[in-house]
C-alpha cells in the first residue's frame, strides 16, 4: 500500500524557510547527496502548495522524472502544455491525496510547503515524515510545524548523517 510522505528540509530551530521564503541557506547542500534519488524511486505522486511549486520552478528544481503532480492553489491558472503532468487544484487536501493514491501504487510526496504540511498532519493524513535537519539556525521565517488540534505520534524509524552535518531523521506513523 502506498503510503503519504512529508519528505522536507528544515533548520536546527524548525523553519523551512527564512523570512520572504528565503531557502539560500539550503544551496551550500546542493552538491550533498542525501538519498534524494534513492527516495524519489519510490514517488508516483506529488502534492504541494503554490508558493513551494514557484519557488521550484525559479530554481529550476523540476523533479528528475515527471510524475503526476498536484499544486494546491486558490488561484487556478490556465493549464502549462510544456508541464502537462502538473493539476492546479482547490480541493481539500484528503481528496487530492485519494485521487493521487489511487494514480499509483508508489508512495505520494507531500512536498510542502508548511501550509500544506499542516493541512496534511491536521487530518492525520502523513504515514511518513522525512525530516533533513540542517545545521543551521535562521531565528525567523516560516515554521515547519504549527499548531495542531491533538497529539500525533510518530516512532523514529531511520537515522542517516550525510557530509556537511546534514542529518535525516525518518518517523512512521
Amino acid at each position: 500500500m502506498n503510503s503519504a510522505v512529508l519528505y522536507i528540509a528544515i533548520s536546527l530551530d524548525g523553519f523551512v524557510a527564512g523570512p520572504n521564503d528565503d531557502i539560500s541557506w539550503l544551496l551550500r547542500y546542493n552538491d550533498v547527496d542525501y538519498g534524494f534519488n534513492e527516495f524519489f524511486s519510490g514517488i508516483g505522486a506529488i502534492i504541494q502548495g503554490r508558493r513551494a511549486y514557484e519557488v521550484e520552478i525559479k530554481h529550476g528544481w523540476e523533479t528528475p522524472i515527471p510524475v503526476p503532480t498536484f499544486v494546491l492553489s486558490h488561484h487556478l491558472p490556465e493549464r502549462n502544455p510544456q508541464r502537462s503532468n502538473v493539476v492546479f487544484t482547490d480541493e481539500d487536501v484528503s481528496e487530492v491525496l485519494k485521487k493521487a493514491k489511487q494514480m499509483t501504487n508508489k508512495n505520494v510526496w507531500i512536498e510542502g510547503g508548511a501550509n500544506v504540511a499542516q493541512q496534511f498532519l491536521d487530518r492525520e493524513l502523513i504515514d511518513v515524515i522525512v525530516l533533513s535537519i540542517v545545521p543551521v539556525i535562521l531565528g525567523d521565517g516560516i515554521r515547519l510545524f504549527g499548531k495542531t488540534h491533538k497529539m500525533i505520534e510518530f516512532t523514529l524509524r531511520e537515522v542517516r548523517q550525510f557530509d556537511k552535518g546534514l542529518v535525516q531523521l525518518t518517523y512512521i506513523r
